[in-house]
């Protein structure tokens, strides 16, 4: 039997880098995690008519959003970093935009990732694409989303200009990641997990709350427009009920929602628009 020297012993320790003098395990250094958001081509450039199911297109000209919270856990539910303050985007503008990030983290899987979608504040910061008056326009409406728009079918032009007040949080993020469905995110010793918070534009105009099936409809929302000014209003919207809405023009599934308006049913699709990592899913659940 080869008896291991002392030397020897604290050179192996050494070299493994996971003891610690109480015999416990100790993290092999830290790294850094970081978020970006992206709207997509859906709403940079516009939803284009073949992916309605009624002729439509989509374009939009403004798309803010304020994301805020962003929280990193690990499976015990501890919070290692999170988003200090809310921050605002125009997803309208083109490419990644920073969102925020964490360094000196223990390099570990943090399987627990969330994110708020809610009203803004004054104290928000200002994102790629957004002034003061953006963030003060929010604020005085209590809104969270501010979409504008137009639609057309090629010869009926309609437009609209939505805000959303409705505050959602998405929790247990989770996506692909090198072919694998993985929770959360990574953290490496010396590296940058980057991170996407995906917005997605066209979720505002499904026929569907919940259905992996649900197709993209705008003819029913343009009809709404009663008075003829060519300009959709939320209100508009709510005055339909969608029992009335003829078959022939598409079926709205509500779930187990008592939703029974259009317009509650445009407010309830705008709490689907939070994706993580491209077409990665988060749990959402209604704050307000």
């Amino acid at each position: 039997m080869i008896k291991a020297t002392a030397l020897g012993t604290a050179l192996l320790l050494s070299l493994s880098g996971c003891s610690s003098s109480d015999g416990g395990a100790t993290p092999v250094g830290t790294g850094k995690v970081s978020f970006t958001t992206w709207g997509e081509a859906y709403i940079e450039v516009g939803l284009p008519k073949d992916a309605f199911e009624d002729g439509w297109s989509v374009e939009y000209s403004r798309f803010l959003i304020t994301l805020r919270d962003v929280k990193v856990a690990g499976a015990d539910g501890v919070v290692a970093a999170q988003m200090a303050k809310p921050k605002v985007f125009d997803m309208v503008k083109a490419g990644q935009k920073a969102v925020v990030s964490f360094a000196d983290l223990p390099a570990q899987a943090y399987t627990k990732v969330s994110y708020q979608i809610g009203p803004v504040d004054a104290a928000a910061e200002l994102g790629d694409g957004v002034t003061a008056a953006d963030r003060d326009d929010l604020v005085k409406n209590g809104a969270s989303l501010h979409v504008v728009g137009e639609a057309t079918d090629g010869t009926t032009k309609k437009t609209f200009d939505w805000y959303f007040s409705v505050a959602t949080a998405y929790e247990n993020c989770k996506a692909e990641r090198d072919g694998k469905e993985t929770d959360g995110v990574v953290v490496t010793s010396g590296g940058d997990d980057v991170n996407q918070l995906t917005i997605h534009g066209d979720h505002l105009f499904y026929d569907d709350l919940a259905a992996s099936t649900a197709k993209l409809r705008f003819g029913n929302i343009a009809a709404a427009d009663k008075d003829g000014d060519g300009k959709i209003t939320l209100a508009e919207l709510s005055a339909v009920k969608l029992a009335t809405i003829p078959k022939e023009k598409g079926t709205y599934g509500t779930g187990a929602s008592s939703i029974d308006d259009l317009g509650a049913f445009v407010s309830a699709l705008s709490r689907t628009v939070g994706h993580f990592r491209g077409e990665g899913e988060c749990f959402s659940k209604a704050l307000r």
